[in-house]
């Protein structure tokens, strides 16, 4: 079959990447730590509903491995299709529109691992490279392990976790599958190496083919071999058919790995077929027919139905990528188009208005503070979504869209903050703030410790033109409702400080930024909410009139800030 007259030509990777897999090393180490923990002499006897683990310091390749292994007498005994709705030790895999379920057994094998808290508190701060691992059964608990690491990691490490299970069955539901999917970052961290000679992985294709309740997905890459050749696929549908089609076992019985997998990696892949594909003008076809040629089933070369299917669900996936992207960069230069409208707005009223656009699109006096609604509108949208995203780990947040959400935040949140004081509310920061301004700040916050410096400032020299802080206003009119008190002879004492305690802090936090300039000029415009302020508090008999504020004001040198 040759591609459609105007359809892309696509490619498959799945040889090469193999390859790469099985040059890497990865899969004998791993291989060396599960033997390890199988010839631990010290080993515990395991009962039925626990497991052990050993974890192994690879210092010649600077990375620990940790082994998971479960004994039982017979496998095929505790390898039950029931599964449990939302493990609470999972609930962060859940959302408002996935729910999800994992296999029963391996859920009471991970929950036996819970008593040692030491285990969990030292690998959330792995301090090199982690190699999670297991064969058969304790693939089950590397994979959910490898799921507890993935959330609970501290946010600066660098050592992510990647997990690599031996002939593991799958272990849970399609719902679990789309929570790692939507997870950034996390699905490609999987790799699961499936022999054609192991029928442990494929022990629910009956309750998964069926359509029933407990149906069963895979999730991250397939490493599929058989003595002949391997290939790598990460598609879910094609690695559910790909195990029901191979599989030459009739013993559910633990597989030796180590051999096969020695054996592949000695060998000289002599491509066979290639006779066959030189008549082929799609890519994407030929390197699905090679892939399947290499794991070493003959049925499926002649079998164009599985193949067409999967070059079906490969070309879906890509066009439904190349439509997201499409979708996401048209959203972006629609945000674009309203931040520049509101960076306009802000100018018009710095300089025609010269109250500065906090003032005006509080009173909203004119035309243009109502288009500027719109505008603030459909921003906030966006960026409520992308911080929601992100928050799921739908999409990572990145240092570009987090440079361009601190834009949004420090332009947006100002006339959140007046509509909040014009309705007559208090206490902005800590009862009227959004969640996602939060996170988005907590976030750069974050980035910035990592980095050890902080964005903009470290090379500014001049005025910021959107203030740093993005709640400066909020304490602007907190200032304002304190002097007021002040001056009405309101005492407003109770616990905690003072008024004219509070006013002397903000004074110092004012003072501050300026001295990094990280505060807009249009703070100083003569009808400014925060010149008004001041022309109240300077007549407080109480302030401190030596004040470094006090010389700055008093002495206008404010006319020099720019």
């Amino acid at each position: 079959m040759s591609p459609q007259p105007n359809q892309e030509k696509m490619f498959s990777c799945g040889l090469e990447l193999a390859d790469v897999v099985l040059n890497s090393d990865l899969l004998q180490r791993s291989l060396k730590a599960i033997q390890k923990l199988n010839d631990d002499p010290t080993k515990k006897n395991i009962r039925a509903s626990s497991c052990a683990y050993k974890a192994y310091n690879d210092d010649q390749n600077k990375c620990e491995i940790i082994a998971f292994g479960c004994e039982f007498e017979r496998v095929s005994s505790v390898l039950s299709p029931t599964t449990e709705l939302c493990p609470p030790e999972f609930k962060f895999l859940q959302t408002r529109d996935n729910t999800f379920s994992i296999n029963e057994v391996a859920i009471t094998l991970f929950r036996s691992l819970l008593q040692d808290l030491d285990l969990f508190q030292r690998l959330k701060n792995p301090s090199k490279l982690l190699i999670v691992t297991g064969h058969s059964l304790g693939g089950w608990v590397a994979s959910l392990f490898c799921l507890w690491l993935l959330e609970n990691i501290n946010q600066s490490n660098r050592n992510i976790p990647i997990c690599i299970t031996f002939g593991s069955p799958l272990v849970g539901d399609d719902g679990l599958r789309k929570s790692i999917h939507n997870r950034s970052g996390w699905n490609p961290r999987f790799l699961h190496i499936v022999s054609d000679s192991d029928l442990i992985p494929r022990t629910f294709l009956s309750s998964t083919t069926n359509n029933t309740k407990n149906s069963y997905k895979p999730f991250g890459t397939f490493l599929m071999c058989s003595p002949s050749g391997s290939s790598c696929f990460n598609d879910s549908d094609s690695v559910l058919s790909l195990l029901a089609v191979t599989g030459c076992s009739e013993l559910l019985s633990l597989m030796d790995y180590r051999k096969l997998l020695e054996d592949l990696t000695n060998q000289i892949f002599v491509t066979k077929g290639d006779s066959q594909l030189h008549e082929l003008r799609d890519p994407l076809r030929a390197g699905l027919i090679l892939q399947l040629d290499a794991i070493g089933d003959k049925r499926m070369q002649e079998e164009d139905t599985l193949i067409s299917a999967m070059e079906k669900r490969e070309r879906t996936s890509y066009d439904k990528h190349k439509n997201a992207i499409s979708n996401s960069e048209k959203k972006l230069n629609d945000v674009k188009t309203d931040m520049a409208n509101l960076e306009w707005y802000k100018k018009i009223c710095s300089t025609k208005v010269k109250i500065g656009y906090y003032d005006c699109y509080k009173m909203k006096h004119w035309e243009m503070d109502i288009k500027a609604v719109v505008f603030k509108k459909k921003l906030t949208k966006y960026w409520k979504d992308v911080v929601d995203d992100a928050e799921r780990k739908v999409v990572p947040l990145g240092t570009r869209l987090l440079g361009g959400g601190t834009n949004y935040r420090r332009m947006v949140e100002p006339l959140d903050i007046a509509v909040y004081y014009k309705e007559g509310n208090r206490n902005y920061r800590t009862q009227g703030r959004s969640r996602h301004f939060k996170l988005l700040q907590t976030w750069l916050e974050e980035e910035e410790r990592v980095a050890g410096h902080k964005r903009n400032s470290n090379t500014r020299e001049k005025a910021a033109n959107l203030t740093e802080d993005s709640c400066f206003w909020a304490d602007v009119e907190e200032a304002v409702i304190l002097t007021k008190s002040l001056k009405n002879g309101e005492a407003l004492r109770g616990p905690g400080e003072s008024p004219i305690e509070k006013l002397k802090k903000f004074e110092d936090y004012v003072m501050g930024l300026i001295n990094n300039l990280a505060v807009s000029p249009e703070i100083f415009l003569e009808e400014s909410t925060f010149m008004q302020w001041w022309n109240e508090y300077e007549k407080i008999p109480e302030r401190t009139h030596r004040s470094s504020l006090a010389n700055y004001m008093e002495n206008k040198l404010y006319q020099n800030y720019k």
